[in-house]
């Protein structure tokens, strides 16, 4: 293989995702479409130049990359917010839009990159599983169930196989993390029953509670062996 092929992709990716998404800014008006738009057409040259490359930190240095993700990610849930009215459920799909631009840089990052020594494990893992519970309880009262319910099931993988990569994953956990799920979706299953209203936001939340652990189970195990 050439070993320009995958700075060549990145050069393509780059340039196609400024053309299109600034087509979509120009044209449309929204930071938040173009930047997804640019995320769409150059992250996937990007996973084949970083698959490709020997070195790919010295054309994407992790931290660095990492940063102007964050940033984008925060200027999509701004932009979103300025487009449509100040919600909860609007700000959930801001958020969601934000992870999808943010999360594949920070594994990136994770991979390849050293974490800074502030990122514990076991830190990232409790905060990111809070944040997930209060995703799923945002959702549900917002109206918002399918955004906040993805938004928690991406964040809880993210902290959780961050924290396996150091960690592990033991066998006890195995065991317990899957149960707390299923258990955990039931909960809100049967309260989703008991009170008036439509049971949707509540078998989406309970979805997204059950296949969380289990997904997580099965990639960080997958990854150790």
């Amino acid at each position: 293989m050439n070993r320009y092929a995958p700075e060549l992709a990145l050069v393509a990716g780059g340039l196609l995702g400024t053309v299109f998404g600034g087509f979509v800014l120009f044209s449309v008006g929204e930071f938040y479409s173009a930047v997804i738009v640019c995320v769409l057409f150059g992250y996937p040259f990007a996973a084949y130049a970083i698959y490709n490359d020997d070195e790919p930190t010295t054309v994407l240095p992790p931290r660095a990359v990492t940063g102007v993700a964050g940033l984008a990610g925060v200027g999509v849930v701004l932009d979103v917010l300025r487009l449509s009215s100040t919600t909860l459920g609007s700000l959930l799909f801001g958020f969601l839009l934000a992870l999808v631009v943010f999360l594949p840089v920070a594994a990136y990052a994770a991979q390849y990159g050293t974490p800074p020594t502030w990122l514990k494990p076991r830190l990232v893992e409790r905060t990111g599983t809070l944040l997930a519970v209060g995703l799923l309880a945002a959702g549900i009262a917002s109206g918002a169930s399918t955004a906040g319910s993805i938004s928690a099931l991406l964040v809880f993988l993210a902290a959780t196989l961050f924290a396996a990569r150091s960690t592990g994953v033991s066998r006890r956990r195995r065991s317990v993390v899957p149960v707390v799920g299923l258990l955990t979706a039931a909960g809100l299953l049967a309260v989703g029953v008991v009170r008036s209203g439509s049971l949707d936001p509540w078998v989406t939340a309970a979805l997204a509670s059950a296949f969380g652990p289990l997904l997580y189970i099965v990639l960080a195990t997958s990854a150790q062996t």
